[in-house]
């Protein structure tokens, strides 16, 4: 019977605290503003801007030095190509070059005089491309363009030198290109940069979020002074559960509209690819929302102002975006970085998520990864648990120090 009324004395406590810490953020401006208004706002715009997923018709110049038929050919096919877009014809490099210095163009193709002569000779033609490859995306967009209007215009060549001696239009071609590869683009067949990046920098959003917001709540109630516990000091070694649980339960709710918004909604709004059940989604997401409250409840407490949990959990924030795999693969980073990654949730569910949403390959392909994330969440469970012990328990020496 005493047991029973202590666990219903337990859940009681347990539902105060989270009604209070619930409270507490809903009348915190700034917390409801990093809680909920950045993930609403940064999920969206980021989405947005990257919603065209490929860059298309990229501005650039070609230098025309040989004014012949098969040259003016070739410069027509590469402004045919959906990702450039031919918007000046500059009379020489120089001319380009200040052009391109000018911010007008984001590329240069120079045809050379006696490209149509090499050619009708049978020699080999050379055309120089000049891109900007501190940028990426648009000098792959460049070169891969060019790459693609190379192979179809010396297609074309070859079948009518094998036309000329003899061969048929479809000995030609077949002469012309032997072994045909075809190329099938798994995953992400729009070759998008959105829907590469968008699903994971979403949950990194939602993580840093999280954790500046419970920093923040952390760090009012240090300014306060306040003791975080209702029962008086003797009995309060039996409120740290329900304490502790009550205000990850605050979190959790607060996480769950978020991941709502973030996880299926902002997915569906944008069309990110899609294979996964959403109940295997939330089994995922689910230990991940965990480890990454108690982690934030655990930092919480070293934060004595507001501003330290801000200022932290923003250098926090490239860090933990990097470590991700999302800017640069893991497999690329030395194997200590990697290790302490790992203290990250994002670290360990962002190739997960990919591969569950993305590839398709059910919650049983990821268990290994899920069971990781329980074993986070347990971790920072019994650090957090560690903390307030030690901390009533110093409650308890100081009080009995000073009756002595």
């Amino acid at each position: 019977m005493k047991k029973s009324h202590d666990r219903l004395k337990g859940l009681s406590l347990m539902a105060t605290h989270f009604i209070n810490e619930l409270k507490a953020v809903l009348k915190d401006p700034g917390a409801m503003l990093i809680l909920v208004g950045a993930v609403l706002v940064y999920s969206v715009i980021y989405s947005y801007v990257y919603s065209h997923e490929t860059l298309r018709n990229l501005e650039i110049g070609i230098v025309d030095m040989d004014h012949t038929e098969t040259s003016r050919k070739y410069a027509a096919m590469i402004d045919a190509t959906p990702d450039l877009n031919v918007t000046y014809n500059p009379l020489s490099l120089a001319e380009a070059e200040e052009l391109f210095m000018a911010n007008k163009i984001k590329g240069v193709l120079l045809i050379p005089e006696g490209f149509q002569k090499e050619i009708m000779s049978g020699q080999q033609a050379n055309a120089a491309v000049y891109s900007d490859a501190s940028n990426f995306l648009k000098y792959r967009n460049e070169y891969m363009a060019v790459s693609y209007v190379n192979g179809y215009f010396n297609a074309g060549i070859a079948v009518k030198r094998y036309m000329f001696e003899g061969q048929s239009f479809t000995q030609a071609k077949a002469s012309s290109d032997p072994l045909t590869a075809e190329l099938h683009v798994l995953y992400n067949p729009a070759s998008g940069y959105g829907n590469f990046v968008m699903p994971g920098i979403i949950l990194v959003i939602i993580q840093q979020t999280l954790l500046i917001g419970i920093g923040l709540m952390g760090g009012s109630f240090s300014e306060s002074k306040a003791s975080p516990f209702l029962l008086p000091a003797k009995k309060r070694w039996h409120e740290v559960l329900p304490f502790l649980f009550g205000k990850a339960g605050a979190y959790l709710a607060v996480t769950l509209f978020n991941m709502i918004f973030g996880v299926i909604m902002v997915h569906h709004w944008f069309n990110y690819p899609d294979k996964a059940a959403i109940i295997d989604v939330l089994m995922l997401v689910f230990p991940y929302s965990l480890a990454v409250i108690f982690l934030g409840i655990g930092l919480s407490t070293l934060f004595r102002h507001r501003e330290s949990a801000i200022v932290f959990m923003v250098f926090l924030s490239p860090i933990a975006l990097f470590l991700s795999g999302l800017s640069w693969p893991a497999s690329a980073m030395p194997a200590w970085l990697v290790t302490i990654s790992k203290v990250l949730p994002s670290t360990q569910l962002i190739p997960a998520y990919m591969r569950l949403r993305t590839m398709g390959v059910g919650i049983s392909g990821v268990r290994h990864d899920l069971l990781m994330m329980y074993l986070q969440a347990f971790v920072y469970i019994g650090l957090t648990l560690i903390y307030f012990y030690a901390r009533v328990y110093r409650e308890k020496r100081k009080r009995y120090k000073t009756v002595d």
